[in-house]
C-alpha cells in the first residue's frame, strides 16, 4: 500500500511538472526550435535520468557492500578513552 501511495505521488508531481512546462512554453508565444535545439533538450533529459540512475546505483552498491558501515563506525569527534 505504501508503495502505491509513493508511486501515485511521483506520478502526480511528474504530471504537474510536465503540464506546467507546457503551459509556460505556450505562454512564451510562438517559439521555433531547430533540430539541434530539440536534440539538446532530449539529450539533457536522457542525460539527467542516466546521471541520476547511475548515482542512485552507486549509492545502493555502496550501502550493500558495507562501505558505509566503515564510515559510520569512525567518528573523529569521539574521544579515544
Amino acid at each position: 500500500m505504501k508503495q502505491a501511495i509513493v508511486l501515485f505521488c511521483f506520478f502526480v508531481v511528474g504530471m504537474v511538472t510536465i503540464f506546467t512546462g507546457f503551459y509556460i512554453w505556450e505562454m512564451l508565444g510562438p517559439i521555433s526550435l531547430s533540430i539541434h535545439g530539440w536534440l539538446a533538450i532530449i539529450a539533457g533529459i536522457i542525460g539527467s535520468f542516466v546521471l541520476g540512475g547511475g548515482l542512485m546505483a552507486l549509492s545502493f552498491y555502496s550501502s550493500r557492500s558495507g562501505h558505509d558501515a566503515k564510515v559510520a563506525d569512525y567518528d573523529p569527534f569521539q574521544s579515544k578513552e
